[in-house]
Order: structure tokens, then sequence, then C-alpha cells
């Protein structure tokens, strides 16, 4: 698991003391909140996007698991992060997933923008035919 810390500025360098004090319960696991972003991503938004392994972040408000989106085309794969989706760990709820359904579309169009053509095989391999014998 991985917890990002919230709005806390850090020098670029020299020794660091970092005390953390916060006490909280975790009711949606981070495989639920991924889980429930994949079954909305892929219904609402696209079946080339993902989601992928959720980061606990942990703020003066709120705890929340970021799960970042990826979006793959089928000739290439997994092609880049596309943006984010919080989970309340408390509530299961999906915070930010309306303002982010254009964000998530932009940046896959910005990114299958970049990639290189599909180029479709023109025959098909003879092992790939059904036998035709009776």
């Amino acid at each position: 698991m991985t917890i990002m810390i919230d709005n806390h500025t850090l020098p670029e360098k020299g020794t660091i003391t970092l005390k953390i004090d916060r006490t909280f319960e975790v009711l949606v696991t981070a495989e639920q909140a991924r889980r429930k972003v994949n079954r909305w991503v892929q219904h609402e938004v696209s079946y080339l996007m993902r989601a992928l392994s959720p980061i606990l972040m942990i703020g003066d408000q709120h705890i929340v698991w970021q799960v970042p989106i990826s979006f793959g085309v089928p000739h290439l794969g997994q092609v880049g992060t596309i943006g984010t989706i919080e989970v309340d760990v408390y509530t299961g709820r999906m915070i930010n997933k309306a303002d982010n359904k254009d964000v998530l579309i932009s940046q896959a169009e910005r990114l299958a923008g970049q990639l290189p053509p599909y180029h479709p095989h023109q025959e098909i391999p003879k092992e790939s035919l059904a036998n035709k014998t009776v």
C-alpha cells in the first residue's frame, strides 16, 4: 500500500523529520475502491480505460483512496495514466467522478493522438482458419 500525505511542503534537500499521529478507520479496502472505480470507468466512460492500484491520501479534511486511471488500446496495451478518481475510505463514495469524466476523455483523446496508427493484418494466418474437411 502506498500512502501520500497531502498539504505538507518538504525541503528539497537536508534532514527531514516527519511525525504522523493520526488515527482513522478504513472501511473500504484499496481493492474494493479499485474495483468500484474500474466498473464505473469501463461502463460510464470507456472500455479502453481501467483502474490501477490506489494510493491512500491523507489530507487535513479527507482520507481517500486515489485511484489512477490508465488508458490503453488493443494493439499496444496500456499506454498511459490519464487521471484519478478519489474514493472515500469511510463511505466508498467516488468523490470527483463527475468532474473528472470529461478530463479522462480529453486526456485519452490527447494520448491517442500521439500513438502510432493501427495497421491490421492484411491476411489471416492459415492456422487461424477453420478446417473445411467434411
